[in-house]
């Protein structure tokens, strides 16, 4: 397995988002990378925010997923930004993600752009961009009922380790190590 994922989600508006996706595998081992991205942006943005109230909406909101992800896709709220189709250019505000995933190298780095040196508007951003990945990933396996099984068990566990008290002030390599077994075991069923 040699996961290399590379991902843009572009604000090219405060309202209007777009994700751009690229990975180096196809078939199985692409929709593994992909739970996995999913799971390492969402805890990378939980960690980020550590004891702010944002930490704990998302968690929040990924632990109830539960069954709802399909609905959750074509949901458009009216204080979240609306997906778009990627126009072919960056957003004013973004988030660079690159992924490399193999049986001997993690590789995970997580840049936000666009929000200058005390990270202003992330706040509203960040939060956003996980939930737009999770639309994202939804809309494009929709008719794939195995694969939105996994990302909902992902999805919820990613959320459930908020609760058990499983962050620090930042990633740890064990912590990590035990996720993607999580990942790994509920993806590889």
């Amino acid at each position: 397995m040699n996961i290399q994922s590379n991902l843009e989600i572009n604000f090219h508006q405060q309202d209007e988002a777009s994700v751009f996706l690229e990975n180096t595998t196809s078939g199985e081992e692409e929709k593994f990378g992909e739970i996995l991205l999913f799971c390492c942006v969402a805890l990378r943005t939980i960690v980020n925010f550590g004891n702010h109230q944002a930490a704990e909406l998302i968690a929040m909101t990924l632990s109830q997923v539960g069954g709802n992800l399909k609905e959750l896709a074509g949901h458009d709220s009216p204080d979240a930004a609306k997906l778009i189709d990627y126009p072919g250019s960056a957003g004013r505000k973004r988030f660079l993600v690159t992924l490399g995933f193999s049986s001997d190298n993690f590789n995970f780095q997580y840049k936000p752009k666009g929000f200058g040196l005390l990270g202003i508007g992330t706040g509203y951003y960040a939060p956003n961009a996980v939930m737009l990945l999770l639309r994202y990933l939804t809309k494009k396996r929709l008719d794939d009922e195995e694969f939105i099984e996994r990302l909902e068990n992902a999805v919820e566990q990613c959320g459930a380790i908020y609760y058990r008290g499983g962050f620090l002030a930042e990633i740890k390599v064990k912590l990590l190590l035990r996720l993607l077994v999580q990942v790994m075991d509920l993806t590889r069923n």
